[in-house]
Parts: C-alpha cells; sequence; structure tokens
C-alpha cells in the first residue's frame, strides 16, 4: 500500500484556521495591551496632583476620629485637595501596611500627590492649633480667667461662673470648701504653669487640667499617704492640706528672693505656734483686688475673713496658686528666730527679718528713710 496523502484543500484550509486563530489572539492581546496602558494612564492621571502650581493654597481639612477611609476620600475629593476619591481609596487599600490614617487637623493643598497626602495621614501630620499660655506663680483665679480669656482658651465669665461648682482636687476638700463664697472655693488649687490648650477649650477641661497639675506637683513634694489622710502633720503647727495651700498662698505673695521662701514661711509658723496674727499685706491686698506698695490704717482694719491684722490664725481661704517652691517651703520651712519681717524698697525684692517688734520698727524706720 502507498502513503496517503491529505487534500491539498483540507491542508490550506487547516493551516488559514490556525493563523486566523492566532491573528485573533493576537489582536486581543493588542486590545487588552492597549486597554490596559489606557486604565493605568488614567490611573495615573488620577493619582497626580489637582495642579502643578507651587503657590497653591493650603486648606484645613478635619478628619475625626472613627472617619473610613472611604469618607476621607470623598472629603479630599470634594475640597478639591485629589482628583478621584475611588482611586485615592484603591491607593489607601494598597497601602494599608503603613498604618492607619489619625484623626486631626490638616492643612493640604492641591499640588500635594495623593501618595504623599497618605503618608501625612498615616504619620499624623497634623497642624498645632494647641495655645501655650503660662500662668504665673500668685496669680488668682480672676488673673487666671483674664489671661485664658486674652488666648482666646475659654471665655472669662464662662470660667468664672464655672469654678463655683467646679469639682476639687480631693473630695475630702470639700468640707473646708464649703465655708467659702463659690467664687473662691477652688481658689489656689489651680496650679501655675505652662500649658497647651486648644482654642474654645471648655472651661471644665482647663480646670480640670490644672487641677490634675496640682495634685501631680503635691503628691511628689508630700507623703501620698497624708494627702489621702488630708492632714500634714509634719509640719512646725499640724496643717490640713487646704490650711497647707493657703499658708503656701501667702508664702508666695509676699516671698520675691527665692532664698527667702523658706524663711518667710519659717516666720508664719512661728506667729501661728504663739497665736500671734499674721498681719500678712498680701490678705488685705487680695480683699482690695489691687497690689498697693503701702497699706493705710483703714485699709489694714478692714472686716474680712482673709484680713489676718483682724483674724487669727490663718485666713479662711487661699489668696492666690502657689507654685512648687512656696508649697515646699511650707512643707520643709527654716528653722528661724525671727518672727517678722519687712521689704525692703530698693528694688530687689529681699526683706529684713527680725526677731523683736522693737527690732521690727528700727528696721522699717531704716528701709523707708535710708
Amino acid at each position: 500500500m502507498g502513503d496517503e496523502f491529505m487534500p491539498a484543500n483540507n491542508f490550506l484550509g487547516r493551516s488559514w484556521s490556525c493563523m486566523r486563530s492566532s491573528s485573533c489572539r493576537l489582536r486581543i492581546a493588542v486590545v487588552l495591551a492597549v486597554i490596559a496602558s489606557c486604565c493605568l494612564l488614567w490611573i495615573v492621571v488620577l493619582l497626580s496632583p489637582v495642579t502643578r502650581a507651587i503657590d497653591a493654597e493650603a486648606k484645613r481639612i478635619v478628619i475625626t476620629p472613627g472617619m473610613t477611609a472611604r469618607q476621607i476620600s470623598k472629603q479630599l475629593e470634594q475640597e478639591g485637595i485629589i482628583r478621584s476619591s475611588t482611586a485615592f481609596h484603591l491607593l489607601s487599600r494598597y497601602t494599608s501596611a503603613s498604618g492607619h490614617m489619625q484623626a486631626g487637623v490638616y492643612d493640604m493643598a492641591a499640588n500635594e500627590s495623593p501618595k504623599r497626602l497618605l503618608e501625612r495621614l498615616y504619620e499624623g501630620d497634623t497642624v498645632d492649633l494647641a495655645i501655650s499660655v503660662t500662668i504665673p506663680e500668685g496669680y488668682t483665679l480672676k488673673q487666671i480667667a483674664k489671661v485664658l480669656a486674652e488666648h482666646e482658651i475659654v471665655g472669662q465669665q464662662e470660667f468664672l461662673e464655672y469654678v463655683k461648682t467646679a469639682p476639687l482636687p480631693y473630695a475630702f476638700l470639700e468640707a473646708a470648701a464649703a465655708k467659702l463664697e463659690p467664687e473662691c472655693r477652688i481658689e489656689g488649687y489651680l496650679f501655675p504653669d505652662t500649658y497647651h490648650f486648644m482654642p474654645d477649650t471648655s472651661a471644665a477641661d482647663v480646670v480640670k487640667t490644672m487641677t490634675n497639675r496640682f495634685k501631680q506637683v503635691l503628691e511628689s513634694l508630700a507623703p501620698i499617704e497624708l494627702l489621702q489622710g488630708g492632714q500634714l502633720a509634719d509640719a512646725p503647727v499640724p496643717l490640713s492640706l487646704d490650711q497647707l495651700v493657703i499658708l503656701a498662698s501667702i508664702v508666695e505673695k509676699e516671698a520675691v528672693a527665692e532664698a527667702e521662701r523658706a524663711t518667710i514661711a519659717g516666720v508664719f509658723y512661728n506667729r501661728l505656734k504663739i497665736n500671734q496674727r499674721l498681719q500678712s499685706c498680701a490678705t488685705v491686698q487680695y480683699v482690695l483686688g489691687e497690689p498697693k506698695p503701702r497699706l493705710s490704717t483703714a485699709e489694714m482694719a478692714i472686716d474680712s475673713p482673709y484680713n489676718t491684722y483682724v483674724n487669727d490664725g490663718l485666713p479662711i481661704g487661699a489668696i492666690a496658686s502657689p507654685g512648687a517652691a512656696s508649697i515646699q517651703a511650707v512643707l520643709k520651712p527654716e528653722a528661724t528666730p525671727f518672727y517678722y519681717f519687712v521689704a525692703k524698697e530698693d528694688g530687689s525684692g529681699q526683706h529684713v527679718f527680725s526677731k523683736t517688734f522693737a527690732e521690727h520698727e528700727q528696721a522699717i524706720r531704716a528701709v523707708r528713710n535710708p
């Protein structure tokens, strides 16, 4: 038998079919490649900055806690910061291993790439809107309220109204505070320091921050056991916590030179031990509401539970916010033989200390008639 041969028409048909199939696949591949290229190009466009302008104006973007990546993407698109929320959201999913978008206030511009915007959201590259405010040692509630209002942290009247019912640092202080006028009950417990508050912070948050700072500083200076019991018995004269703050506030207002704080505290303790009136000018000035270089006889006779010229012992409440140095001076006063002091009038802030009233009178004459 001879070799079998395929008819020419069958061979040509199959060859043409094969060629046609290859050509079809090639066409499909080319079309898919073109589509993929177009999609890729479109994605590149969507993920490019909205503008190349160097001076593009930044917009304030607020990302609130709990916002999803999709919600953030839509917000950025609505603000004109990105071209496509869908593309941005897909990019965020692709790069989600980098972390989580953080809530906060951002300044974002349309000339930033979506990739960079995502990096900033993951890093929490927020705008620091906190306002730095310093409350000096020896400030009263009214002075503190004024400073806070001037820095646009909380309104002056809102603050002064809130402190009438604000919680005290410790519950055991409530009994002592009940004796005071509502507007004075928290005097002395707002610790003087530098704080950082957001604009329009509530009075409650401001007070809580400052009283927490008071507790933190106080507990670093005094045994917590004594604080919890409300009795600081290791002082020359046993003092409850509210009495410690009262005396520290007087020391704060009387002492100018740092080296004299413990000495002044010692003088007041000496007077308390023998039931001698403290006769602190600072307590009268608190009643007057303004500092005066010298008090008149009439002013020293003002009828007030704060006036230590006419009342025995400590005044009814604190007269200012004492700093850590004054609290420490009351906790660890200098053992001194002095019972009197008078301020020098040479601008040094120092005092002349005396053991007896006769020496004190002589010191007054020397100071005022150099």
